[in-house]
Formats: structure tokens, C-alpha cells, sequence
């Protein structure tokens, strides 16, 4: 006999980025009217990262890798993810059966809805919010609510199991140790408080925290070595995969920066005066330069093709790789100058 057990009124709608959507359908769940972008944006979800931590020899990306602690953190909720020793089957279990909804964290590499070609991609996060039983051969699946699918979809206990602990798979940002985090009923504050409070989130850590691979300093360095990336390994990959973290790979493109805008423009209506004209104009600021970086990002995807044929690159699309790099340090720099009067 099959015992399948949802959580009643949970919806999942696919969304742009996993983290954010899936606290998204969470908070939607308990009744907040908020919008994905304004999740991403309470969150302090913009970033950048640059240095060897990914799935390439080079790698960036573009978003707050403790999101999902930051958003909780700024509607006043403690909330931390709960690392197990074991997959936590039962755990899991109870909390569906008291109608909370369990966020994970995994490597989508495991999980077979996701196809073949799938790659190791650690610190994607899912809600899981059913379970099916089968009584006859003794087997549990989990029905989980996944940002890149239209439907909920469905993982066996031993994908879920190795997708939340993988034995060869292992990133400083994003810890992969059967970590879930239960969450129980919230309400999401939007004003003017919370807003500055993930603001200077986004800014201590983008514009004041000097350092090589993150922040402005990150985008200096990538801007500088950039040009080198010809010269690594396997170099297709490395500018496909970088194609792929600024479009494709749940980021709703721009590196997250469109939905940061969208944010910034939705805050601003919190406010008045100068400080509402500010707010809008670096919403516009990271507009410009989420526009930047998909035309970065589509650059790269040609270059990898070429790269992948065994074409040769012309020094003129070099150069503007370079200059688009460099030109996003500048647009961000700026950004971030004007962003400072606000706080």
C-alpha cells in the first residue's frame, strides 16, 4: 500500500534563484504577499565571488552564499541550518506531518529528475514538503518543490540522502552536511528598518570588506585576470560555466542583478526625498550593469563554442571581454559610492 502525505496548501511556483524562491514559497505558504525579488533582496542576496571554489578552475558568481540565513536573520527569526550526522529520514518525516515545510540544501548532481548531463552543483536548495511510502517494498520518496521546475517533482530517499551529503563533493561557501532547516510560520516585514538592515549587509561585504575574491575587490581581480583565462585548462569550459552562473544557473540573469534592482526599486517606495531618489538611481545603477553582464556572459558562451571547435579567438573580442569586465568594477564601484549616502 502507497501512503503518500503533503503538507496541505503548499504551492510551489517555479522561481529565478533556489534559495530565494524557495523561502519564497515558503513565506507564500504562511501568507506573505512579498514577491520573489524583495525575498532576494531582504536576504542581502547580491555578491561576488571570484577564485576556484566552483565546478571550473576559474570561477565567479553573484550571490550571498549564507542567503537563507540572511533573510531570516532580517525579519528577526533565528533560523540556522541543522547539520546531521545521518540523513535525517524521520526528522524530515514528522515535520510534514505537522505542516512545516523543510528547506534543504544538496548537490543537484544526485538528483535524477534533473536528467542527464547534470553536473555537480553544490548548495542547491529545494523545499521538501511530501513524502510517498510504500509499505510493500518498504521504499520512501520525497516530493520536493524545486526552483527550475514548472511541477513539483519527486526524489528517492537514497538521491535525496546523497544529494545532501555527497562523500566527493565539498565547498567552503556551501557546506553539503545534511543540512535542513524546518521552518515554522513567519510574517515578512517590508519597510524602511529591514531594508537598511540588508542593505548594509550588501554593502559591508560588497564595498568595505577589502578583499581579493569577493566584493569590488573580487571584481577588480576578476576584471585583471580575466584575460588569462585563455591560458587554463580546459578554458571552454571555464567560459561556458562562467556563461552559465551570470544567465542560466538560477540567477534570474545579470549575476542577480536584475533582481536586486527590482528590489531596490520596490524599497525605494519606502522611502522619501533624497534618500527615495538615491535608492531608485542605484536601482538603475545595478540595472546598467546587469545589462553589462549578460552581454559579458553571452560573449563568453561564443568564445566557448569557438574554444570547444578549436576556432581561434580574435584579439578584438579579447579586448572587450577585458573592457566589459573592468566596466562592471566601474558601474558597481559607483553604485556602491551612492549607496553609502543612503546608509
Amino acid at each position: 500500500m502507497e501512503i503518500r502525505r503533503e503538507i496541505k496548501g503548499f504551492k510551489h511556483s517555479s522561481g529565478k534563484n533556489c534559495g530565494s524562491t524557495s523561502v519564497w514559497n515558503v513565506s507564500k505558504f504562511y501568507g506573505n504577499p512579498h514577491q520573489e525579488h524583495n525575498i532576494f533582496g531582504l536576504a542581502a542576496g547580491m555578491l561576488f565571488f571570484y577564485g576556484t571554489f566552483g565546478a571550473a578552475p576559474k570561477s565567479i558568481g553573484g550571490r550571498n552564499p549564507t542567503l537563507v540565513e540572511d533573510f531570516f536573520d532580517d525579519i528577526d527569526l533565528e533560523k540556522k541550518w541543522e547539520s546531521h550526522e545521518k540523513f535525517p529520514k524521520q526528522k524530515i518525516k514528522e515535520f510534514i506531518e505537522n505542516n512545516i515545510p523543510v528547506l534543504a540544501r544538496t548537490d543537484l548532481y544526485y538528483l535524477s529528475y534533473y536528467g542527464k548531463g547534470r553536473i555537480h552543483f553544490p548548495g542547491h536548495e529545494i523545499v521538501i514538503f511530501g513524502y510517498i511510502e510504500d509499505d510493500k517494498n518498504g521504499t520512501t520518496k520525497f516530493i520536493v518543490s524545486d526552483s527550475s521546475f514548472d511541477e513539483p517533482q519527486i526524489a528517492t530517499e537514497e538521491e535525496l540522502s546523497a544529494a545532501m551529503n555527497p562523500a566527493e563533493v565539498s565547498i567552503p561557501l556551501f557546506p553539503l552536511e545534511n543540512y535542513i532547516m524546518p521552518v515554522e510560520e513567519f510574517k515578512v516585514k517590508f519597510e524602511r528598518e529591514n531594508i537598511l538592515k540588508a542593505l548594509n549587509k550588501v554593502h559591508t561585504r560588497m564595498a568595505q570588506l577589502d578583499t581579493p575574491f569577493m566584493g569590488l575587490g573580487g571584481l577588480r581581480t576578476f576584471s585583471e585576470d580575466v584575460k588569462n583565462w585563455f591560458d587554463l585548462k580546459d578554458s571552454w569550459w571555464v567560459f561556458r560555466f562562467a556563461y552559465q552562473v551570470i544567465e542560466r544557473r538560477g540567477t534570474g540573469g545579470g549575476s542577480f542583478r536584475y533582481m536586486f534592482s527590482d528590489f531596490l526599486k520596490d524599497a525605494a517606495q519606502k522611502f522619501t526625498g533624497r534618500t527615495k531618489k538615491n535608492i531608485q538611481k542605484v536601482s538603475e545603477m545595478i540595472f546598467d550593469s546587469a545589462n553589462t553582464w549578460r552581454e559579458l556572459a553571452y560573449i563568453f558562451k561564443e568564445i566557448s563554442e569557438k574554444l570547444k571547435e578549436g576556432a581561434s579567438i580574435d584579439q578584438d573580442q579579447k579586448n572587450k571581454i577585458s573592457e566589459l569586465a573592468k566596466n562592471i568594477y566601474q558601474k558597481e564601484s559607483e553604485a556602491f559610492i551612492l549607496l553609502q549616502k543612503v546608509l
